[in-house]
């Protein structure tokens, strides 16, 4: 764990030694701070890969705090420096960043027009299908596989039909199985969405206890999808309620009690949270 104070992590990340520019942006995960925005964009640039994805994994974490900005460096960079900002601003799950991504579907670099496709999928941009599916005529071979991945997100009847066409005219087995994959994931949307459930994107759990290490923000918008679903497990709500407690943030610890005592009423895992809600009040 390092000791950096907050001012040492913005001054050593333009340090010319790589070991100490990566000490520093780890030192910045979970920091809200303004100050520290232009600081991490610029790191998005920098010549190690660790460093450039953190730094933009930071941004995304911060979401609302961060995003104006992030959109204003997206659309005036230009090639491989805007990549690690793409997936910054995908990472904020804000959706007025969809129309710079519809935009970027035709940025000149492949990076760029990969991540934008994604992320108009994750956004459930359903408006803006043709866009997406222009994607799969793109000559890069993983553009085209990530607008088969977006299109499977958006769970439609058109986007369904546009994999399934795409999966007549490739002859690439692999390029296939992936169609094959997401079809089968739209469709598994589809019955969900037909019988009233939420469709959350969710990770393992296991994943996300070890994300507590190195990106407690990230950590707590995973466990928070499992809260949106209201799924039946009781882990994340007991994991968020401990991470809300560390960061003193009192409101949200209480809502996501009172939404696991909704969640597990008339069964014995209520017991925890009906216990943890009356030594708060």
């Amino acid at each position: 764990m390092s000791n950096l104070s907050f001012e040492e992590a913005i001054n050593n990340l333009s340090d010319d030694d790589v070991k100490v520019r990566k000490e520093a942006v780890e030192s910045l995960v979970g920091i809200t701070d303004e100050e520290a925005i232009e600081p991490l964009i610029k790191a998005t640039t920098d010549d190690n890969a660790q460093v450039r994805f953190k730094a933009a994994e930071i941004l995304g974490s911060m979401g609302d705090v961060a995003v104006d900005k992030l959109i204003e460096e997206f659309t005036n960079a230009e090639g491989k420096d805007k990549r690690f900002l793409a997936f910054a601003l995908k990472e904020t799950e804000d959706k007025k960043v969809i129309p710079y991504f519809v935009e970027a579907t035709s940025d000149d670099d492949f990076g760029v027009r990969k991540v934008a496709v994604r992320a108009l999928g994750e956004l459930q941009a359903e408006d803006e299908l043709d866009s997406i599916a222009k994607c799969l005529e793109d000559e890069d071979w993983g553009v085209r596989l990530a607008a088969i991945q977006a299109l499977g997100d958006l769970a439609s009847d058109e986007s369904i039909k546009l994999i399934k066409d795409a999966r007549k005219s490739e002859e690439d087995k692999d390029f296939k199985k992936s169609c094959n994959k997401a079809i089968k994931k739209a469709q598994k949307r589809q019955k969900a969405k037909a019988s009233g459930e939420a469709v959350v994107k969710v990770i393992p759990m296991s994943t996300i206890k070890e994300m507590e290490k190195t990106n407690p923000q990230k950590a707590i918008k995973e466990y928070e999808r499992y809260v949106e679903a209201k799924q039946t497990k009781d882990a994340p709500y007991k994991r968020l309620c401990i991470l809300y407690r560390k960061a003193d943030d009192y409101d949200n610890e209480v809502r996501v009690i009172e939404t696991a005592i909704e969640v597990f009423e008339g069964t014995k895992k209520v017991d925890y949270f009906e216990k943890r809600l009356a030594k708060l009040k």
